[in-house]
């Protein structure tokens, strides 16, 4: 925590002085889903070119791992732009009114998508999985309860089989994608979700052997990647309901039109950037989960009352039960 601290103070501070000349520094908020320092590797270089592409904004990179922070970030106004997955894209739209002005391309195998999916796996030696069904009784791991690539997509493909969380399996969360892969392959999990590209993208750096892999319910049907479940809009970049719309146009003028060799696609390992797509699959998911922007409140505990309310109920019960037992005793005489 503290590291990330420094990291935040020193880079306020380098855009103050290094941007001094620019009309506005707009704060940046990226999902860091595997961690700050890499994000800051991914997404650095797209604020760069954002910078290098004209001279009258300064972005400012600001890594997000909560997602209850990224919330109160863009609810208090200390975030101007995000950069995030669709399913929390969905969301910052719906309750803080920012808009998706574009959508991140991928290139896989020499094949451009606007779309992803997941993985559902556990350990190739585990002949007792080899469909959804067989997670009963099982442990599952992903990364995050609010996690859309890590947890929502695969465990929308889990209920459907007819298993219901707690109830049939048992979930633990890992905080990372590689951690949810290291989960299972050591035996603390035994099935886990991420989203797809992680599995081989870390065989690629010689993390993992896809041999150990087994991926379940394998799909084939466009993209080129190892995934479980149905395809979903990629990653969204946001823009606050305060940024006016003459710097949305700007940015999406910009990260609509970068050429095809410029460095900051390897760099920031995407293909490009298009106009919005639907993410009208984001809010079906949401709704047939009972989460995101259609959780259904579980009635609170005695713990979780206010203190009044602890004070106050117990008091207007013991009254009703003594005029209950007044009104008795008066009617039986």
């Amino acid at each position: 925590m503290r590291k990330m601290i420094l990291l935040a103070v020193f880079a306020l501070l380098f855009a103050g002085s290094a941007h001094a000349d620019r009309e506005k520094v707009f704060t940046v908020g990226v999902r860091a889903y595997n961690g700050i320092q890499e994000a800051y590797q991914m997404w650095s270089p797209t604020l760069a070119y954002l910078e290098q592409q004209q001279s009258k904004y300064s972005f400012y990179l600001m890594p997000v791992f909560g997602f209850e922070q990224m919330r109160k970030l863009m609810e208090t106004g200390q975030i101007d732009v995000v950069i995030t997955q669709p399913a929390e894209a969905v969301i910052l739209k719906e309750k803080y009114g920012a808009r998706i002005i574009l959508t991140e391309l991928k290139e896989y195998n020499g094949k451009t998508v606007s779309y992803f999916s997941s993985a559902v796996f556990t350990r190739a030696d585990r002949n007792d999985i080899n469909s959804f069904r067989d997670i009963k009784g099982k442990v599952f791991a992903g990364i995050d309860p609010e996690g859309f690539g890590a947890y929502w997509m695969g465990l929308k493909e889990v209920r459907d089989a007819g298993l219901k969380e707690g109830r049939d399996f048992r979930v633990v969360f890992t905080g990372t994608q590689d951690k949810v892969v290291d989960y299972v392959l050591s035996g603390k999990a035994d099935v886990g979700s991420v989203r797809s590209g992680i599995l081989e993208n870390m065989a690629k750096k010689g993390k993992i052997d896809l041999k150990n892999v087994k991926v379940l319910n394998s799909v084939s049907d466009g993209l080129p990647l190892l995934h479980s479940t149905k395809l979903y809009p990629e990653w969204a970049f946001m823009a606050g309901k305060d940024v006016p719309d003459q710097v949305v146009t700007d940015i999406q003028n910009i990260m609509t039109n970068i050429p095809h060799d410029a460095p900051v696609l390897k760099d920031s390992n995407y293909a490009g950037w298009i106009m919005p797509v639907s993410y009208i699959s984001i809010y079906e998911l949401m709704r047939s989960l009972n989460i995101g922007l259609y959780e259904k409140k579980s009635f609170m505990g005695f713990s979780e009352w206010p203190f009044y309310l602890k004070v106050l109920i117990p008091i207007a019960v013991i009254w009703v039960l003594i005029l209950a037992y007044v009104g008795y005793s008066v009617y039986r005489k």
